[in-house]
């Protein structure tokens, strides 16, 4: 079973590749327009979206023989495509990165693919970009190692945040079909409670976002003058999630003082892991057989 779900998704990649390479015209298409090999066009692309890279790193990116490689970039300097400079921190590095006219090459090689591209984009409404470029974030992050994941940022809630909460909480969730809207449903109604609250300063809420795409959320909702629930909190797969959730529970936490909230609490069926583990560190408490974590912040202050 694990063989025949495994070949499947290997078969629905390989027939996105094939997609991808014949909608948006792949490097081999680019070799008709160029001298070089499709092997060469390769490292100059990766030269050029690596800005001042190394061999290592080039070698790394694209599965190359260092001393092939090497070769390869002797021949590039010789030619004016390349210029290779000592690593300031390392003698024994040097750095790669494109000449004047080695991207002058590169531009006039895949001017035509980046017409097609605009026509593309062109035909599209503003929320299909939107929709192509969220997506496309989703793929590079899943399929890229984890020491190559970027950045992540907390911010506030743009439009439609809260309708993806949603989604992606149903979508996240263990157990099935029933499970998943079960939990559509309590997220649905932990949405209404925050945008219906009475004192919306009070509540908050916190997008993670990496490289642009958003990755986890948390809702802090207020449920008394000396009480704030923390109501939601998820974290995509195929990124970080210890760190991210740290931080999302870090922000509510923080708010909550800020808030002048006496405690804070937290359900243990938060999805999609097992939250104690990230609780623990910020002083929470688990409350005996209630289900529920506890943290007492500063005393409330008078409303």
């Amino acid at each position: 079973m694990v063989n025949s779900l495994s070949d499947g998704l290997t078969d629905a990649v390989r027939r996105f590749q094939w997609f991808y390479a014949c909608h948006v015209r792949a490097p081999h298409e680019l070799v008709e327009h160029s001298a070089l090999s499709l092997t060469e066009m390769r490292v100059l692309f990766a030269v050029m979206h690596g800005g001042a890279c190394t061999a290592a790193d080039i070698s790394r990116t694209l599965g190359l023989d260092t001393g092939y490689l090497s070769r390869m970039l002797t021949q590039f300097e010789r030619s004016g495509l390349i210029e290779r400079r000592p690593c300031s921190g390392d003698a024994r590095s040097t750095q790669v990165s494109l000449t004047a006219a080695g991207e002058t090459g590169l531009s006039t090689a895949s001017a035509h693919v980046r017409d097609d591209v605009s026509t593309t984009l062109d035909a599209m409404t503003p929320g299909e970009r939107a929709q192509l470029i969220a997506s496309m974030g989703y793929v590079q992050r899943l399929l890229s190692p984890p020491a190559d994941a970027p950045q992540v940022r907390l911010r506030g809630p743009r439009p439609g945040d809260f309708g993806w909460i949603v989604e992606r909480e149903a979508q996240l969730a263990p157990g099935g079909t029933h499970a998943q809207r079960e939990r559509e449903t309590r997220t649905a109604m932990v949405v209404a409670d925050y945008l219906t609250a009475p004192d919306p300063l009070r509540n908050g809420c916190w997008i993670a976002e990496q490289d642009g795409v958003s990755v986890g959320a948390s809702l802090l909702i207020g449920v008394s003058a000396g009480s704030a629930r923390l109501a939601a909190l998820f974290v995509e797969p195929g990124v970080r999630r210890g760190s991210i959730a740290r931080r999302l529970i870090k922000a509510c936490v923080a708010f909550a003082t800020e808030s002048g909230y006496g405690r804070v609490v937290c359900a243990t069926d938060l999805n999609p892991v097992s939250v104690a583990p990230f609780l623990r560190p910020f002083g929470f408490e688990e409350l005996s057989n209630q289900g529920e974590w506890e943290k007492h912040l500063k005393e409330p202050h008078a409303f």
